[in-house]
């Protein structure tokens, strides 16, 4: 954050888009560290379990034939009741983004989505 204008191209001498700018990128900075860390001291703890949570996954953990058995009929009662739904952002920009995707008015229903998605660069820019 500059007094001088000609110091940011962007922001054509307005602080406040200065600031707003500033507050973005470290907005975006603290995302990262969060997400960052959440996955270190998960991987921790169970790899396996974090990287499904990390990635919007289930974990199912079996020591015998019969944990094994009940985790596997809980998948195969789960698979039709599925909805795979998919969204293309209007104005895509690289980086982390979160996600947030309720139910109205359907209390009994139990929604499971992933909360976040990472947009490359390159694939932020148009064909």
């Amino acid at each position: 954050m500059s007094l001088d204008p000609g110091a940011d191209p962007d922001a054509h001498g307005n602080r406040r888009v200065q600031a707003l700018d500033c507050l973005s990128d470290l907005l975006l900075l603290r995302l990262v560290r969060m997400a960052f860390i959440a996955a270190k001291d998960g991987l921790k703890r169970n790899g396996p379990e974090s990287v499904a949570q990390l990635t919007g996954g289930e974990y199912f953990a079996f020591t015998n034939a019969a944990t094994l058995k009940r985790s596997l009929l809980t998948v195969s009662n789960d698979v039709p009741n599925y909805y795979l739904l998919s969204f293309r952002p209007e104005s895509p920009s690289a980086g982390l983004h979160t996600l947030e995707l309720t139910l109205r008015g359907r209390p009994e229903l139990q929604l499971r989505a992933r909360n976040t998605y990472w947009q490359d660069a390159e694939a932020s820019v148009a064909p």
